[in-house]
């Protein structure tokens, strides 16, 4: 799953990147937005219980990257 987890946070711009990092820091109560970039999406210890959850919050943040660049 950290290898789909991965391959989700390449597919987003920049922007949605730093999204992303902020709605981990905020679901999972991470006080470091470079420990979740660091630590967990490079070097892929995302802890098992968030897994799940952050390729929903990813897949949800790819789709709405997609509808405003559509526009």
């Amino acid at each position: 799953m950290i290898d789909n987890i991965r391959r989700l946070f390449e597919q987003m711009d920049a922007p949605t990147r730093e999204v992303a990092l902020a709605c981990l820091k905020k679901e999972f109560n991470v006080k470091h937005g470079k420990l979740v970039k660091n630590e967990w999406i490079i070097g892929g210890k995302i802890p098992e219980a968030f897994q799940e959850r952050t390729v929903k919050l990813f897949q949800n943040l790819i789709m709405k990257q997609a509808i405003l660049l559509d526009r």
